[in-house]
Formats: C-alpha cells, sequence, structure tokens
C-alpha cells in the first residue's frame, strides 16, 4: 500500500483494524448484503436484469429504519443503487412465477444509506412495484429488496426513469391534460371515479372498471401511435394484465366531455367460456402490450382474439386544433399500472419549457452557475416553475420564474430540469445536461488504502477487495482497473492478480494503488498407474499429493479401505474408475483417477472319475473346483443315466466348493449308487453378477 505523507498514518492504521474487521465479516455473505455494498444498476433508462439474475438467499437481517411499511420485516433485504437520469422512476421486482423463485418480494428505496424514503405496498405473491417521484436527478439511490422469510429466492430487477405527469383520474371531465409526448409510467390503477356510466353502449370496452383518462388537443397535425405496456409485462409467453383503450374526439374542446366521439377502440385479450381461459398459445398474439400503430388496419378489436388480431388499432391521424381524449382501463383488476410511450408526427398543444445555463467564473465545482429561464406558453399561462438542479447543487431545488446561482459541491456530469405548469394543467419538462469541472487543490490530502482476500483455493475467483478513501473530500468514489467510478467500495469474485484501485473524491481529486490478490498453490494429487487385477483379487492403491497440510481429508469414490499411511485398497468385482479427492480445511481440492480393470478368467472343473465305494478315504466325493472370481455355486444336481435327480446341493448348505471332502458320495435315499456313468450340471453366479451354466459327466467306480 501506498500513503500520500507520513501525517496520515496514524488515522490510516485505525481505519485500517475497523476494515480488516469488517472485511472478516463477510467471508460467506452475500456480497450486496449491505447498503454501503449496492451492486449499481448500469442505467435507469429502462432497464430490467435477466430473469433470476439476483437473489436474497444468504442475506442477513437488516437495521429497521421505519415501520411505515406494512409488513416490512428487515430480515433478508439485498441493495442495489441507481442514478435517475428523470425526476421519477418505476421499480419492478418479478419473483415466483415471474423471473425467478423470490415469494411476496417488498422494495425499500433509501436517498443514502441510513435515510429511508418509500416503499412498495406489496401487490402480489410472486412480484412488486413502487413508483416514486421527486428524486433529485443525478443523485445515487439505493434499492432493498426483501422477502417473506422462507421466501427467499432469485428474481429480476427493472428500473426505468420518466418525467412524470399528475396522478391518474378516473373520470373525464377530470383527466390528466398532456402537453407533449414524453413518455411515463403510472404505478396503479383503481376505481371508476365517480361517473360510472361513461362507457357508452356499443363500445368494445364494455365497462369501466380499473381506468384513467388522458386528454390533449393537436398542435401540429400528423399521425399519432402509442403503446401501453402492462407494468407486469415480461414477454408474450407470460400472461400479464389485460389494459383495453379507447379513444375520443371532443368535438366541443378539452375541457368538455359531453358528445365525445368514439374514434378508437381496443378491447383484445383471452379467448375463453364462462371464465374459463383457453391455453395461452390460442390467443398470445392479444396477450401484453397494446395501443395504436402506424399501418395498423383495424380501427376496433373486440374483447377475444379473434383470427387477425394483434392487440393493435390504426394510428390516429390528428388534426390541427382538435382535442382528444384516452380512456385506459385495466380488465384484469389486479391494480397494477402501465407504462405508455408515444410516437408518430403529429405534436400537442402546451408550454415550451426552456432554460439556459451560464457561468459566473467557470463550470467549475464550487463555483456559482446561473440558471436563467426561457420559457414560453402560446396558449395559456404559465403558473409554476419548478427547478431541479440535480446532485450536489446547493440549492438542489427552487420553485419560482428564477433566475438563480447555483454551486456545486461535486464535479462530474450534472443534470438539471424545469417542470413548467399552466393554467390549464398542462406540466411539461425540458432536461439538460452539462458538465462541471473538477476542482481539486493541490493541498488535497486524499489517500486510497484496502484491504483483501486473497483466494482461498487455486484458481477459485473469490478474491475480495474492500477500498476506503480518507483525508479526502467525501463522498469517495472507487473503480478498478479503469473501470466507471462508483460508490460501492467493494470488489468481489476477483481472480487472483494485481489489481489497480483508484479513489476519487466529490472534488475529482485523485489516488492510486496497487493490490495483489494471491492464492495458494494447486493441490496436486497422483493416484499412481492404472491397474490390472483378476476378478476376485485385491490390489493395493498407493497415492501422492502436495502440498500436504494438518487437517486434509481423502475422500474416494467408490470408497477405498485405508490401509494407513496414504496406501489403500479395494477388491472391485467390474472395472471401476476410482476418484479420489483431497480437500484441505479451506474446503479446496485435488482428484486424480486411478482405473482398476478387471479381467474375467472365470473357469470351473470337476473330475470324471471318482471312487466313493471302496471307503479308502481318497476320491470319495464328487465337487466342483471354480477360480476365485465366484460369489456362490447356486446349484449342484446329479442325474442317472435314465435323467432321474439323484442328488442337489446348494453351496454352502449341502455342500463346500473346493473341497475334497464335501459333495455327492455316491449314495442316492441312503443307498450306495451301482458303478457307472452319471450327469451333473452346476449353475455358478461369479462375483461380477454375471451366471454360468456348466454340464459334464462323471463315473462312478468301486
Amino acid at each position: 500500500m501506498k500513503y500520500q505523507n507520513s501525517q496520515l498514518i496514524p488515522k490510516i492504521c485505525a481505519v485500517w483494524a475497523i476494515m480488516t474487521f469488517a472485511i472478516l465479516g463477510l467471508q460467506g455473505q452475500v456480497l450486496n448484503d449491505e447498503c454501503r455494498f449496492a451492486i449499481p444498476l448500469p442505467t435507469s433508462d429502462n432497464y430490467c436484469s435477466d430473469d433470476g439474475a439476483f437473489t436474497n438467499v444468504g442475506a442477513k437481517p437488516d437495521p429497521s429504519f421505519s415501520n411505515t411499511c406494512v409488513s416490512l420485516l428487515w430480515k433478508n433485504g439485498v441493495w442495489f443503487s441507481f442514478v435517475p437520469r428523470e425526476p421519477a422512476a418505476l421499480i419492478r421486482v418479478f419473483g415466483t412465477g415471474k423471473g425467478g423463485t423470490l415469494r411476496n418480494p417488498k422494495i425499500v428505496v433509501f436517498s443514502q444509506c441510513g435515510t429511508y424514503l418509500q416503499c412498495s405496498p406489496g401487490k402480489t405473491v410472486g412480484n412488486d412495484e413502487m413508483l416514486i417521484d421527486n428524486l433529485t436527478i443525478g443523485q445515487n439511490y439505493f434499492i432493498m429488496i426483501e422477502s417473506a422469510p422462507g421466501g427467499e429466492g432469485t428474481f429480476k430487477l427493472c428500473v426505468d426513469d420518466f418525467i412524470p405527469v399528475p396522478s391518474p383520474e378516473s373520470d373525464c371531465r377530470d383527466g390528466v391534460v398532456l402537453c407533449d409526448k414524453s413518455p411515463f409510467k403510472v404505478e396503479s390503477l383503481t376505481g371508476v371515479g365517480s361517473d360510472r356510466n361513461e362507457i357508452e353502449s356499443g363500445n368494445c370496452i364494455e365497462i369501466e372498471s380499473q381506468s384513467a383518462w388522458y386528454k390533449w388537443t393537436c398542435d401540429s397535425a400528423g399521425t399519432l401511435a402509442f403503446t401501453l405496456t402492462p407494468n407486469d409485462f415480461r414477454d408474450r409467453n407470460n400472461i400479464s394484465d389485460d389494459l383495453d383503450f379507447a379513444v375520443y374526439e371532443l368535438p366541443n374542446g378539452i375541457d368538455n366531455c359531453t358528445g365525445k366521439r368514439l374514434v378508437r377502440c381496443m378491447a383484445s385479450g383471452a379467448n375463453g367460456i364462462g371464465g374459463v381461459t383457453d391455453p395461452l398459445p390460442t390467443w398470445i398474439n392479444c396477450n401484453g402490450p397494446t395501443g395504436l400503430m402506424l399501418g395498423d388496419p383495424d380501427i376496433t378489436e373486440s374483447p377475444g382474439c379473434q383470427v387477425g388480431n394483434n392487440n393493435f388499432v390504426r394510428a390516429l391521424d390528428m388534426e390541427v386544433g382538435k382535442s382528444y381524449v384516452l380512456i385506459i382501463n385495466n380488465y384484469s383488476r389486479s391494480g397494477l399500472g402501465f407504462a405508455i410511450e408515444f410516437g408518430g408526427t403529429g405534436t400537442f398543444l402546451g408550454p415550451k419549457p426552456d432554460f439556459e445555463i451560464n457561468a459566473n467564473q467557470a463550470f467549475e465545482c464550487d463555483k456559482s452557475v446561473v440558471f436563467t429561464n426561457k420559457s414560453t406558453s402560446e396558449t395559456d399561462p404559465i403558473i409554476s416553475y419548478t427547478w431541479n438542479f440535480g446532485d450536489r447543487a446547493v440549492p438542489d431545488r427552487a420553485s419560482g420564474l428564477g433566475p438563480y446561482d447555483v454551486t456545486y459541491q461535486s464535479f462530474g456530469d450534472k443534470i438539471a430540469a424545469l417542470t413548467i405548469e399552466s393554467t390549464r394543467g398542462c406540466t411539461v419538462t425540458k432536461i439538460l445536461d452539462f458538465y462541471v469541472d473538477a476542482c481539486c487543490k493541490d493541498t488535497s490530502t486524499l489517500a486510497l488504502i484496502a484491504d483483501k482476500l486473497d483466494l482461498k483455493c487455486f484458481e477459485i475467483p473469490e478474491g475480495l477487495i474492500l477500498a476506503q478513501g480518507i483525508s479526502g473530500a467525501p463522498e469517495y468514489s472507487y473503480s478498478l482497473n479503469g473501470a466507471p467510478y462508483r460508490p460501492n467500495p467493494q470488489y468481489g469474485n476477483l481472480a487472483a492478480g494485481t489489481y489497480d484501485l483508484a479513489v476519487q473524491d466529490i472534488k475529482g481529486c485523485k489516488d492510486t494503488i496497487e493490490v495483489p490478490i494471491n492464492q495458494p498453490p494447486p493441490i496436486i494429487v497422483d493416484a499412481g498407474p492404472d491397474k490390472v487385477i483378476d476378478l476376485g483379487d485385491t490390489t493395493l492403491i498407493k497415492i501422492n499429493y502436495t502440498p500436504i497440510k494438518d487437517k486434509d481429508t481423502i475422500l474416494w469414490n467408490p470408497n477405498l479401505t485405508w490401509l494407513g499411511n496414504l496406501d489403500f485398497s479395494g477388491r472391485p468385482f467390474v472395472t471401476t474408475d476410482y476418484t479420489v479427492t483431497v480437500v484441505d480445511s479451506n474446503g479446496c481440492v485435488g482428484t486424480d483417477i486411478v482405473q482398476v480393470r478387471v479381467v474375467k478368467n472365470l473357469n470351473l472343473h470337476a473330475p470324471n472319475v471318482f471312487t466313493p465305494l471302496n471307503k479308502d478315504n481318497n476320491n470319495d466325493f464328487f465337487n466342483v473346483w471354480v477360480t476365485k472370481g465366484v460369489d456362490r455355486i447356486e446349484l449342484l444336481e446329479i442325474y442317472d443315466r435314465w435323467g432321474n435327480l439323484i442328488y442337489q446341493g446348494v453351496d454352502g448348505v449341502n455342500f463346500n466348493r473346493n473341497d475334497h471332502s464335501s459333495g455327492w458320495d455316491g449314495t442316492f435315499k441312503g443307498s450306495e449308487v451301482n458303478p457307472g456313468v452319471f450327469v451333473w450340471r452346476a449353475g455358478v453366479r461369479w462375483l461380477d453378477g454375471t451366471f454360468s451354466n456348466y454340464a459334464g459327466d462323471v463315473t462312478v467306480l468301486r
């Protein structure tokens, strides 16, 4: 490690002790189990992870920040961070049946670690969503995702920021006035408003359930297309909420819904009878997003999914000065909302937000910049101006015409927004991007230290670096090997190697160090050469391995008998691959395989003459002799020349194989047989499980 000057060493030592304690506590934990180690999402613009990309399995309890959230238990949360470019965001998590295995998810948002902002209502067993607005654009926010205890699992996470519009209204007369074609999100749809008879007879929607009304006036003539996407939509192969809509022309103006004239209607959805839905493949074209589409031939699609339906109807040809109203209806009645994006060449009538930024001295942090309003409205007066100057701005918000002198405490990419509202209820926002130069002083004492965990096992990427900036201008951000700076000081799942670690404070000062991640040597195991044995033999296997350490464990699959030291024995009945695994105290493993090839020398022989009748204690029994690969003689039978069974024996019961004093003694029912030729048959079960039949004849002599 390197330090900038000797005066820093006492402070560094104190921080080092804290970091070492912290990093040891991280072993075996989920990497984003704490807010300070939140995973930064790469963007907040229509971001969605892969299905099952994240998990809270193994997450430990979090400190409780608020009791205002229903069912929030702070038991198993995992953390993420995002930087919004726009002042509102829709956050969604998909668990059971949607994007993973997580059950009963909850979403919690923090403005910084320890500063609670808002939580989700908790929608369903499998997924959840929340809409949060009034965000400071460009600021780093934190998301915690938790589940019911016992409901831990994998999940998909989506974040999409947008410019908000007023909350949806369920009556046409109170409908939200749209003044431009900016996309927006709606978290939920509930109720039908006070006027329950706004859907006329013959309308394809048939009945208003959970609705929202939006109105606008055409400024420049042209086409209007839009796409409505249910908040629970993942893809066409997963059933999502059924959104229906209708578009009306308002002949009497935007403020008068009487006499509205239906121009488009879309109610496609699932096929089925009596509340029973047909299989999804039969109506998949009517599942998911809906809207107005350029080039579509239909002006209406009725409920169900008839041949040719695609969930879209023809784009609208708007005329200058004419007003229109859109009703969006959640037929599924789930309470979930939607997202809408507009297309086409026509525009909406409304005020035009605008502003410019100038520097008093320079575009540099800690220097003043001036925001000057340039907004105009050719329709109705502007009644409010809402400024959002972005992250680390002083002041960060303002309400009024301006101009405003603003100082930025940090350097870097900045985003500022101006939202204006007119007397008609039009709310329109303009966003500007600009850059504030660094203001790092030559006298900066910023330094960087880092603790680390080396690899426990050879080439298993479990290394970890925990960085800490000190004596600079907090908050700090970090970069590893030239990657973009981020606030999370932890880097996990690292392979062995030397890493370039950098810190940057909010004034633009930097420091760098090199951090080596080491690894132990591999466990190299040698089980010796392959073996060849006869069936029934025992073989000796001697192994060698390095490095040899205390508490090593040696495992064989299949099992072998330990003879002491590194010697083992086995008696396989078939050719077998034996895998030896050496496991050290860290759980690191080394393996090798030795094959024992078993040769089947399966033979049986029997005498062709024996003399049981002379009683000389020599050659008095007929028996069979087999090689060592035999398991048992399952049957030994003797027949006379007429085919009569005169002896039957089982190995180990009536006789013992390979025994001169055991077997048939030349008698039948207690009497000596006459000399002659007899036929024998033997059934042999070998150690490898195979079975063989043998037969022959034997002569009985006196």
